[in-house]
């Protein structure tokens, strides 16, 4: 296997749990509004993940019979909003109540959303922990190299 294609991998896996923290701050941040710009209510968003084989064979490297290049990757495939319907709160002060007094909140659940923060921040980590021991690996075979 390529050095290179842990490079890559490690790269797609990050760029993916950037997709899922900035959803994640973005569910949280509007955890608490009740109107949108168009006077809809917020709905929650997720990350829908694919994997994807490597489109092209720069360092293609086949070992044991099998083309290392094509390994899935992770990528975005999209982000899509929330079906689930929102939170009625009865609090007939405010002034996007309803005539019976109730506020639409988004249907955001603060502690699913933090512990989706805890695994991206975790995830994160792995990729580039798997990144930084393939760079020392790569150094050390250069240093190994030039004391011949």
């Amino acid at each position: 296997m390529s050095l290179f294609n842990v490079f890559e991998i490690s790269s797609a896996g990050m760029s993916v749990e950037q997709a899922k923290l900035a959803v994640a701050a973005s569910n949280l941040a509007n955890a608490r509004t009740t109107r949108a710009d168009d006077g809809s209510v917020f709905q929650p968003l997720s990350v829908v993940v694919q994997s994807q084989g490597m489109m092209h064979a720069s360092y293609a490297t086949v070992a044991a019979g099998v083309d290392v290049s094509a390994l899935p990757r992770p990528s975005v495939a999209q982000v899509v909003e929330s079906t689930m319907a929102p939170k009625l709160v009865y609090d007939p002060g405010h002034p996007h109540a309803d005539a019976n007094g109730m506020v639409s909140y988004p249907a955001v659940d603060p502690l699913s959303n933090m512990l989706e923060l805890m695994n991206v921040s975790r995830s994160y980590e792995a990729n580039l922990r798997a990144f930084d021991i393939t760079r020392s690996l790569i150094q050390r075979t250069l240093e190994i190299g030039r004391t011949r």
